[in-house]
């Protein structure tokens, strides 16, 4: 069979760009895209665009550049983390002008930003079978009851793009939970390597499908 290689493009926020490890240390973008080609036995080239600090609205201007669109244009795998930093500009409004609905308004505009997401990156004129991967938010603040109900809240609604064609979403949230001390780096806000590792895994085991494994020499 066809053993070309199969293009990886990730898009997203300081998880995408490995916040929380040394700089030449692996984030889970290097750990997936090496999973990937044992899995698939395959070539694997990628492609980074991340920002730390980026919310869904950014990710989505994002997908307005020329060169990104290139890049995803060619993609075969595309994963997208985005979301974090919604809620927590949320919460600074919560917290600074007590607004109860500054955390509903902002599920509801990353809900938004999400759909015309998806839509620009399934209105591609693809030769090739694609994948897309989204990961809900795992709780950098476990001791903090308001901050679990409201990330659960926004996981819910990425959750319901789990039905959405080529698309499946990693659940990040169930891997982390109970295991903040040993996943997260000092400080406790990023992933360490361990937990970039975790990540990885759990989107990988999303499966390939349609993408097909190579079943001649790699």
């Amino acid at each position: 069979m066809d053993c070309n290689p199969l293009r990886y493009l990730a898009i997203g926020d300081s998880l995408t760009a490995g916040i929380g490890v040394p700089f030449f240390e692996p984030g889970f973008v290097e750990y997936y895209k090496g999973i990937s080609r044992q899995i698939l036995k395959r070539p694997i080239p990628y492609q980074k665009y991340a920002r730390p600090g980026a919310t869904t609205e950014d990710i989505l201007t994002m997908l307005h550049s020329p060169i990104v669109m290139e890049a995803v244009s060619h993609a075969n795998i595309i994963t997208i983390t985005a979301g974090g930093n919604d809620l927590i500009n949320a919460a600074k409004g919560f917290i600074t002008n007590t607004n109860a609905e500054s955390v509903a308004q902002a599920i509801q505009q990353s809900r938004d930003h999400y759909l015309k997401i998806l839509e620009r990156l399934h209105h591609l004129d693809k030769q090739e079978h694609y994948i897309i991967r989204l990961t809900n938010l795992y709780n950098p603040f476990p001791d903090i009851p308001i901050a679990e109900a409201g990330i659960k809240e926004y996981n819910s609604m990425i959750a319901s793009f789990n039905s959405e064609n080529n698309v499946k979403v990693a659940d990040i949230f169930s891997i982390f939970k109970g295991k903040e001390k040993a996943l997260l780096s000092h400080g406790g806000i990023h992933p360490n390597g361990e937990g970039y590792y975790q990540m990885a895994l759990a989107i990988s085991r999303l499966g390939y499908s349609p993408l097909e494994i190579c079943q001649g020499e790699n």
